[in-house]
């Protein structure tokens, strides 16, 4: 049997386990937690307004007084996030999940601006805060997978 390659993904994690998720994973973890964080907010009373107006789909509640929720939005957030977390462990597998997420945001931004601009009234949990908050967190999360990514190939040569 053939021994790994110096700088193949087998020989890195056989030589240091810690470092084989690197960068990729240490930030797939903290955007799991982040929007963890952000659905377990959403199911707080007091951090989210008009919480008794929270509505499976159609909702009048907010988060931080901003940012329109629903129950369904919540179930996402909390989804997304487990998500991230369970495939946080592989740096490939922690960027592409990582990748998805942030297109999901960039998905609900620009679906629910159209939704705010062309329906009179829609049962999707949309505002023009909202929507300019996903398109933020698709540009930050997107820019800060690039980032992770090409710190891990420049400390662990592989990716």
């Amino acid at each position: 049997m053939n021994a790994p390659a110096a700088h193949s993904p087998a020989a890195i994690e056989a030589a240091n386990p810690a470092e084989a998720g690197g960068p990729v994973c240490g930030y797939a973890r903290a955007i799991a937690v982040l929007v963890l964080a952000l659905g377990v907010l959403g199911a707080i009373p007091g951090i989210t307004s008009n919480y008794s107006q929270l509505g499976f789909y159609h909702s009048e509640a907010n988060l931080f007084g901003l940012f329109r929720t629903s129950a369904v939005v919540i179930g996402v957030q909390v989804l997304f996030g487990l998500t991230v977390l369970s495939f946080s462990g592989s740096p490939r597998q922690a960027h592409k999940t990582v990748v998805w997420v942030a297109l999901a945001y960039l998905a609900a931004g620009l679906g629910g601006a159209g939704l705010v601009v062309n329906a009179s009234r829609t049962d999707l949990p949309v505002n023009v805060a909202s929507n300019w908050l996903h398109l933020a967190l698709f540009v930050v999360i997107l820019a800060g997978a690039v980032v992770t990514r090409k710190k891990h190939v420049e400390k662990l040569g592989v990716f």
